[in-house]
């Protein structure tokens, strides 16, 4: 009888030892870590970036009271460092008038402008610069009382320069609203006047500002 019981002991002795070692089999191993990925290269060419501009402007010009107002267009490459912008401001027809004539005057801008970013914060961008152009008036002169003689039409063009600073606010990745303030300096403006019946002496009446402020707001698309 003892013997059995011996037996059995070990009978479940050798049972035990064989259910734990199919258990250590049936463990699964740890997972494997995945090798850190090196970052994703930025694609050629995003240092330069283009965009497009289209607006209003408004000059104080010394020709009305209540100045010179208009359309911007305009487009740009901009980069780390600088930024080069082209505009064209088309203003609306200014009519002047007096006791003896009506002078309508229209302005057309062409220039560059380039600058540089002083302060990048979030979707904020300050930048400082100066540009250059083209500045076209366009000048028709109309009689109003008899024996006034008017001048013809003409295109009379001019230099404008100065410098200029802009603030733009990104709305989204491919929007933004930039506005701009400058102090444009004009070179050869026309000055509007009468010459006696003469022709001798030039009587001028409207002669505009050398130095005229000029603001600008800009809704921009960036591709």
């Amino acid at each position: 009888m003892a013997s059995g019981i011996r037996w059995l002991r070990l009978v479940g002795v050798v049972a035990l030892l064989v259910g734990s070692g199919s258990r250590a089999e049936e463990t699964p191993p740890p997972p494997v870590e995945d090798a850190p990925t090196a970052p994703e290269a930025a694609p050629e060419g995003a240092s330069v970036q283009w965009q497009l501009m289209v607006g209003a402007q408004a000059a104080l010009d010394g020709y009305t009271s209540t100045g010179h107002q208009g359309l911007l267009l305009g487009s740009g490459w901009e980069g780390q460092l600088l930024r080069l912008r082209f505009q064209f401001l088309a203003g609306v027809p200014d009519n002047i008038f007096d006791d003896r004539t009506q002078v309508r005057l229209e302005q057309y801008t062409f220039g560059f402008w380039l600058d540089t970013p002083v302060l990048r914060s979030g979707p904020l961008r300050w930048g400082v610069g100066a540009g250059a152009g083209l500045l076209v008036f366009a000048r028709t002169t109309f009689a109003l009382f008899r024996g006034v003689e008017a001048t013809s039409p003409r295109f009379i063009p001019a230099l404008l320069a100065g410098p200029d600073t802009s603030v733009r606010w990104r709305l989204s990745r491919r929007f933004a609203v930039e506005g701009s303030a400058a102090m444009d300096l004009v070179l050869g403006r026309p000055v509007l006047g009468y010459v006696d019946r003469n022709r001798e002496n030039f009587v001028p009446l409207h002669d505009g500002w050398a130095v005229r402020p000029r603001l600008t707001v800009a809704f921009m698309i960036l591709p």
